[in-house]
This record gives C-alpha cells, sequence and structure tokens, in this order.
C-alpha cells in the first residue's frame, strides 16, 4: 500500500491473492472464462463496442458486484445502495455481459430474489440488444422482449444512475453522485464505485474531479483504474513477453493489408493475410487454451492479443497462409483414457466369454 500524504488518496496493488484456496481460483477463472467469451460473442454479433477494456476489467467489476457492494438485486432503484459508475463508458459490453451473467447466476440458484418485474433486470436474453433499438425486426430479439441497450450506459438499463461515454466525462459526474449521496445519507452513505481505464484519465477533466474529492475528503467514492495499457493510443499488442513491437511492425492496418478465409469451422479454419510489413495478425476469436497455430506450414505461438482474442505474429511482408486448429492436449489424454477404457472392457469381455463357453463345453 502507497500514500499521497495526509488527506490524499491511496492506492494497493495486488498481484497473488492470499488465503484462498485452489477451487475458489478456479471457480472465479472459469466465470472470467465465460463472461470474456459472452463479450466476444456480443462484439461479434454487432461488430461494435470495445472488448479489450471490457475483458481487462472483468475481474474488478466481478469482485465488486459480487463480493463486495451493497445493495439489493431485487430492488434495484433503492437510493441507499452501492453504485457501480461506468466513467468509462465505452466498456459497456463489459457491464452488460456481466449484469446479465449475474442475474442468470441468480435466476439458476434463487429466483425469489430477483424483481418480479422484468423491467428492473437485465437477463441473459437482453444482450440479444446490444447496439439495437426498439423497432428491432429480427425474431429472437421479438421472441425474448430484450432490451435495447444503447453503446454507453444509461439510466434506461437496470442499476445505471449515469449516462457516460467520453472519456473522462464519467468520473467528474460520478463524483458528483457521491457528494449527493453523502449530503443525504451522512457518514452512512452508499459508496460509489467508479470504474475508468488508464486511456480514460483525461487531463482537463479527471484530475481536477479527483483533487476535488481528495480536497473535500470524499470518503465514499472508490476509483477503480484497469491499467491495461491497451488504450486506443498504445501500440501494445498482447501482454505476453515484449509487449512493445519489433521495429517496423504495423500497429494498425497498413494500406495493401487484405485477408480472406480459405476455410471455417468452430474447430479449425485457415485464412490467407497480405502485409506490406511485419504485424500482428489478431482474430475476433476468444482465446482459450489448446488452440495451435501454423504459418506458411511452420507451428507458431498464439498470443492472448487484446485481453479477449487470438493473435499471431507475422514476422515478414508478404502473402502467408494461415491456419489455426483446436487440438488440447487434455482432449487427447481423455481420448487415449478413453480408448484404454474400451480395450481392457474389451479384453474382459473376451476373457469372460471364453470362460464361459468353455464352462458350458465341460457340463455338456
Amino acid at each position: 500500500m502507497k500514500s499521497f500524504g495526509p488527506r490524499r488518496a491511496v492506492w494497493e496493488i495486488i498481484t497473488t491473492p492470499e488465503g484462498v484456496d485452489p477451487a475458489t481460483i478456479a471457480m472465479v477463472d472459469r466465470y472470467d472464462l465465460v463472461y470474456r467469451s459472452l463479450v466476444a460473442i456480443m462484439f461479434n454479433f454487432t461488430q461494435s463496442g470495445h472488448p479489450g477494456g471490457s475483458v481487462s476489467s472483468g475481474r474488478i467489476v466481478s469482485t465488486l458486484l459480487l463480493d463486495t457492494m451493497d445493495y439489493d438485486i431485487g430492488a434495484p432503484n433503492r437510493s441507499d445502495a452501492d453504485i457501480l459508475s461506468y466513467a468509462a463508458g465505452h466498456k459497456a459490453l463489459g457491464l452488460y455481459a456481466t449484469l446479465a451473467l449475474r442475474d442468470e447466476i441468480i435466476r439458476l440458484a434463487s429466483p425469489g430474489l430477483l424483481p418480479k418485474n422484468p423491467a428492473l433486470r437485465l437477463r441473459f436474453e437482453d444482450t440479444l440488444g446490444f447496439r439495437r433499438n426498439p423497432t428491432q425486426p429480427t425474431p429472437l430479439f421479438r421472441r425474448f422482449g430484450s432490451k435495447a441497450l444503447d453503446g454507453h450506459p444509461t439510466p434506461a438499463t437496470p442499476f445505471v444512475k449515469l449516462a457516460t461515454g467520453p472519456s473522462g466525462i464519467g468520473v467528474g459526474s460520478s463524483m458528483g453522485l457521491a457528494v449527493a449521496a453523502a449530503d443525504v445519507f451522512g457518514t452512512d452513505a452508499p459508496r460509489i464505485h467508479v470504474l475508468e481505464g488508464e486511456g480514460g484519465l483525461t487531463p482537463g477533466r479527471v484530475v481536477e474531479a479527483l483533487a476535488f474529492a481528495s480536497s473535500a475528503g470524499l470518503s465514499n467514492a472508490f476509483m477503480h483504474i484497469d491499467w491495461n495499457q491497451a488504450s486506443i493510443d498504445s501500440d501494445a499488442v498482447t501482454r505476453e513477453g515484449d509487449r512493445t513491437p519489433p521495429a517496423g511492425t504495423a500497429a494498425t492496418p497498413a494500406g495493401g493489408s487484405n485477408l480472406y478465409y480459405l476455410s471455417y469451422a468452430p474447430e479449425s479454419f485457415s485464412v490467407v493475410a497480405q502485409t506490406p510489413a511485419p504485424a500482428y495478425l489478431v482474430f475476433s476469436e476468444v482465446w482459450y487454451p489448446g488452440w495451435r497455430a501454423w504459418v506458411d506450414g511452420a507451428e507458431v505461438p498464439i498470443f492472448r492479443a487484446n485481453f479477449a482474442f487470438r493473435g499471431v505474429y507475422l514476422r515478414r511482408p508478404g502473402e502467408h497462409t494461415v491456419v489455426m486448429r483446436f487440438d488440447p492436449v487434455s482432449w487427447k489424454i481423455g481420448l487415449s483414457m478413453t480408448l484404454l477404457t474400451l480395450v481392457a472392457i474389451g479384453g474382459w469381455t473376451g476373457v469372460w466369454l471364453y470362460r464361459r463357453v468353455r464352462r458350458d463345453r465341460q457340463e455338456k
């Protein structure tokens, strides 16, 4: 823990959780995988949104909503409830995915806790409404009565109290919300948890808002910085190894770049990529262990790109054939064990039949 001095902010850096059993960590990892997958599905479905920041902030938000904040899931409009304010409004993909997953978990485990009025919930089915308007004619949107979810959060969404969007705007309004809560409730004011990314710490907006909160001694406002170093003005593509692209790497799509698919299936696909310079090739496909990649017939490592997706590095300019295939070791081990089990069962059955036939002959 580090301090900036009297009446100033405090920050904590947490690397490895202490006192948490492996089973809990595995469960949290599994939840995060489902969350990241839902973000990727919504992004691919609409071809819109900011998946990188949505994914990288997932663990912060899940910890707040599932283990930290004090609120009533059945009464999203309670004035004394803690509030999560997405100052980083462009992470709306993550907000909607988190609220939908939370609703689905409670629906399966204890549905009586949920509001009886569907308008006060953000259901799993509502994710079909991301970047859609109420007149959307698609069949499933109509069938499930999905909510139209804006590209940035608005109070039309349950549990959302502020409309946020452009970088830095949400921090100031969130601090104003914290002041109002402190004015009404005093020392027992609900806590306002503010989420922003390092790319949204806009000069002229955020610093002044935080300085005000500090000078005012605003004790019910908590700032959570998703420092993912993957903002729009960053060249970083992956956190694995050296994040700085090698010299000559195309950080953004260069003129003359092209890509087309040769084949596509859920467990494998192949593309032809053309690039005038060395470049990272990032697919909007969820990163998951077990995938392998080949560039021009040579196997290459798959990078976890932009926190959620799979990417490979094309070291040379020109045309390349890239193949990705799901080939997990766990599946091979499982297949081997299954085959061994079948062989053992077959052998045991053969021995049993042999003895049975031999005994029947002896009795005759």
